[in-house]
Formats: structure tokens, C-alpha cells, sequence
């Protein structure tokens, strides 16, 4: 079951998802939301794609404009383009 809440991390407040052993972090504001960290800690079973999936849906729902922070690995890479998530990788 995925879940999600509104939290404070490093003094910033975002939206916090949960699936299975997946977390992550999102940055929301009044027309976007965008990824800022996700983690695994079973990776390979598809939690980290679901939460994605599902969070991409929910706030492209809301009328936001979803995206991704940069993409650490080849792996989220994979994900972010799977998923057709925008990477921010412009700065």
C-alpha cells in the first residue's frame, strides 16, 4: 500500500510517499512537483517504479507539472524515461 504525508526535511517541507521498502522525498509548489530523493532498500521489485508511477498520476492529477532532480544512476535513468519523468538536469 502506498502512502504519503506531508513532512519536514532539512527544514524544508515536501511530501513524503512510502512503498513497501521504497521512500522518497518530493518538493511541491503551487505549479509543480518534483522528486528530490528516493531510496530502496529491497531494489529490483518494481517499489521504487510503482511509487513513481503512482505519484507521477497523483500530482499530474492535480494539475502540476511533474519532473525528477537529476537521475544519480542508470537505473533511475531507465525509471525516469519507463515513466517519462523529466529529469532537471539543467542547471
Amino acid at each position: 500500500m502506498i502512502e504519503h504525508e506531508q513532512r519536514e526535511i532539512l527544514g524544508m517541507v515536501g511530501d513524503h510517499w512510502v512503498n513497501e521498502s521504497c521512500t522518497a522525498f518530493f518538493g511541491v509548489g503551487e505549479t509543480w512537483a518534483t522528486l528530490y530523493s528516493i531510496e530502496s532498500r529491497d531494489e529490483g521489485k518494481g517499489h521504487a517504479t510503482e511509487l513513481l508511477k503512482t505519484a507521477k498520476s497523483y500530482y499530474e492529477g492535480k494539475g502540476l507539472k511533474f519532473g525528477g532532480s537529476v537521475a544519480l544512476n542508470n537505473r533511475m535513468s531507465k525509471i525516469y524515461q519507463r515513466l517519462e519523468i523529466k529529469e532537471y538536469n539543467d542547471y
